[in-house]
């Protein structure tokens, strides 16, 4: 369980760790395969629903639950799933709704979180691209919140590749970045992105790459009438994705 903390560890075992009660039962409940649950000696709430997946039920004292959990405090309940199997660009595309490209984001509260939005807002999914945090990350897990069982996620793939199957399904690629050729709301009223929009979000540090920039079909910025330089890649992510949901809905087309 230790070696799954680390991402050498979870590709040698072909396995990642869940953590947390509403993490392991959105696992359990998705369908994806359950191996194990660890749950303290004391619980007796687990057993049926991981019984019922084939998973293997052990109890253990609270100071193992300690050295296996990667949280300072652990809530009493690990389960150990087989890496995801990422999902095709095209599968993506031929969903309905948004889709979020996440370019280079490192930081894996950032990725999970915008992973947690993107399926509150009712997104076809996500792609992550090679440099960016991995998805089975302990922190990146948890900050989903079980959104990572929910959501079509598609990873490594490259911006130049992004781009063409977007256009191969009908579909522009946006990138938000803080210099924008035209704000996110004048985007949405002249109906310039919408549901079918891919909307690229670029790195805490770095921004959106000059590639990204040359593959959009448009950018766009986020009106920021405060003193604050820039907004943190979750939020940039979810202001994208619910404004032009809200102007999808509320355009005069859709009534």
């Amino acid at each position: 369980m230790r070696a799954l903390h680390s991402r050498r560890g979870r590709n040698k075992a072909g396995s990642f760790l869940v953590e947390g009660p509403q993490a392991v039962e959105a696992a359990l409940h998705s369908g994806a395969l359950v191996t194990e649950v660890f749950v303290l000696e004391a619980d007796v709430s687990w057993s049926r629903a991981a019984q019922s997946v084939g998973a293997r039920v052990t109890r253990v004292a609270p100071e193992v639950m300690e050295a296996m959990a990667q949280t300072e405090q652990p809530q009493g309940v690990l389960a150990v799933c087989p890496l995801l199997v990422p999902a095709s660009l095209a599968s993506l595309m031929n969903r309905s709704g948004p889709i979020l490209v996440l370019e280079s984001l490192a930081d894996p509260g950032n990725v999970g979180t915008a992973i947690r939005t993107a399926d509150a807002v009712g997104a076809a999914g996500v792609i992550v691209t090679l440099d960016s945090a991995d998805i089975h990350n302990g922190k990146v897990v948890r900050a989903t919140a079980g959104s990572l069982f929910h959501l079509p996620i598609a990873t490594g793939a490259s911006v130049e590749d992004i781009a063409t199957a977007a256009h191969a399904a009908s579909r522009s690629l946006a990138v938000a970045t803080g210099d924008g050729d035209v704000d996110l709301f004048a985007a949405v009223d002249s109906g310039s992105v919408g549901d079918s929009t891919v909307w690229l979000v670029g790195s805490e540090a770095h921004g959106v790459s000059e590639q990204a920039r040359t593959c959009a079909d448009l950018t766009v910025s986020i009106p920021m009438t405060g003193s604050a330089e820039s907004l943190n890649a979750a939020v940039a992510a979810a202001i994208v994705l619910y404004v032009a949901r809200h102007g999808e809905r509320t355009s005069p087309q859709s009534k």
